[in-house]
């Protein structure tokens, strides 16, 4: 029997397909489907999508497997494989009678009791343009293929791959587990039926503790699972897409909710001149109605738009695409504030404080938890207050936890603060009393 061939570049291959992270996941309906459909399109009794490893090749998916194969047979040595042999050529096979191909011929599956005669095979190729493995059809019968089935194949293998794509994609999110498809319809059902809940922090300032703003922070009142926080299905919503309806409903959410805090306030009242932060994720950016949506929130919540500060990190400014300037401008002749969130924690804090001239830069929690630590980290925190407030920037410092932190930040000559010093996020109902009494919130005991 001769050896198995394995690819020219079987190193970066193999580093290739490990990345998937798919070679021992469970059921896939999706990729089931695929092979089902490949049988019935080709006329045959089993197909398979085979993912051929170092030394195996394994059955991610199979339809069919146990008229040929036998019953639980999920992997085969690769050097009984045929679908190696696809790999190896990156090229579709198709072998009408393996008992006439010296390549195939001593093979256990064609000599054993499986009895397989004819297979063809089209090559899985990855995003990296090599071959994870193969679309593969088999029989009990010698079979001819023409050109047009074989073409079926491959662009069948041609989808397989676009699915493991997401798949990976999936992982890298940390959404490899079964239950993804699930849980994202339940989200998109949860949005459909008001199961958003926004939850809001005060931006206060320093010295007099007087509330000055508050930032909107979704929530999603799960029916079975309570009150979930954002971490654990904020990543589901990004990478199924749900982010940009979800956003449209924060946003709404929270425009309307702090127009009637202002209303409540009445003519000078303490919550008269309240505005409000709302996150705005690179997917919601790189919308092409972004500005649209925002516009109707503030004609639907009444909200003037010099209330309404819209907070992007550099990854959603990154992610924004290749119009984030466009839309940037679009967003601004509205009249809202924009704000740089996370300041300093990215590779690119800099450029981005040039490019996008945001109006208010939010100082990351990391830099106020160092502040007292070395004189280093004290002099960092600093420089990054200096440099925002020398461009015309408003500062506001995030994570506050202390009162030697809300000191050393007066100190430097920050103003405004969010923190659990001040404040968890709250229910609306848990914060309206506070902001209408006019009194300073209480600090955390």
């Amino acid at each position: 029997m001769p050896a198995a061939p394995r690819h020219p570049r079987e190193g970066e291959r193999l580093a290739s397909l490990h990345s998937y992270r798919v070679l021992h996941t469970g059921p896939d309906a999706a990729l089931d489907a695929l092979t089902r459909a490949a049988a019935r399109a080709l006329g045959t009794s089993t197909a398979l999508i085979s993912l051929v490893d170092e030394h195996r090749q394994l059955f991610t998916s199979a339809s069919g497997v146990e008229h040929v194969l036998g019953p639980g047979v999920r992997q085969t040595p690769r050097e009984e494989s045929f679908c190696a042999h696809v790999v190896a050529a990156e090229e579709a096979i198709v072998v009408p009678d393996a008992t006439a191909d010296a390549r195939f011929a001593d093979l256990p599956m064609v000599t054993g009791p499986q009895h397989v005669r004819s297979y063809a095979g089209a090559p899985i190729i990855g995003r990296d343009g090599l071959p994870l493995g193969a679309l593969c059809v088999m029989d009990r019968a010698p079979r001819e293929l023409d050109t047009a089935a074989v073409q079926v194949l491959s662009e069948l293998a041609g989808t397989v791959a676009e699915l493991l794509e997401l798949r990976r994609a999936d992982a890298a999110a940390g959404l490899s587990g079964p239950d993804v498809l699930v849980d994202s319809h339940a989200l998109r059902a949860g949005i459909d039926a008001g199961q958003l809940a926004v939850h809001y922090q005060p931006v206060v300032d320093l010295p007099s503790r007087r509330w000055l703003g508050v930032e909107a922070l979704v929530r999603w009142d799960h029916p079975e699972r309570g009150l979930l926080a954002p971490a654990e299905f904020l990543p589901l919503a990004e990478a199924s897409g749900l982010v940009v309806p979800l956003g449209r409903q924060v946003l709404t959410l929270a425009c309307t909710q702090v127009a009637l805090w202002r209303a409540q306030g009445g003519a000078g009242g303490a919550s008269a001149d309240l505005h409000v932060a709302v996150n705005l994720s690179g997917r919601q950016l790189s919308e092409p109605d972004v500005a649209q949506v925002i516009a109707d929130a503030l004609t639907i919540s009444g909200l003037p738009p010099e209330a309404l500060v819209l907070e992007l990190t550099e990854t959603s400014l990154a992610a924004g695409g290749g119009d984030v300037d466009t839309a940037l401008q679009r967003i601004r002749a509205l009249g809202v504030e924009l704000a740089l969130d996370d300041f300093g924690t990215g590779y690119a804090s800099f450029s981005y404080l040039q490019r996008f001239q945001p109006d208010v830069v939010k100082i990351d929690r990391c830099f106020v938890a160092a502040l007292g630590r070395s004189e280093r980290d004290d002099l960092l925190a600093a420089s990054l207050v200096q440099l925002a407030q020398r461009l015309g920037c408003g500062v506001v410092a995030e994570g506050v936890e202390t009162p030697e932190q809300a000191a050393a930040l007066t100190a430097l000559g920050v103003r405004h603060a969010q923190g659990y010093l001040f404040s968890a996020p709250r229910a609306v109902a848990d914060l309206t009393g506070h902001l209408l009494a006019r009194d300073p919130l209480p600090a955390r005991g």
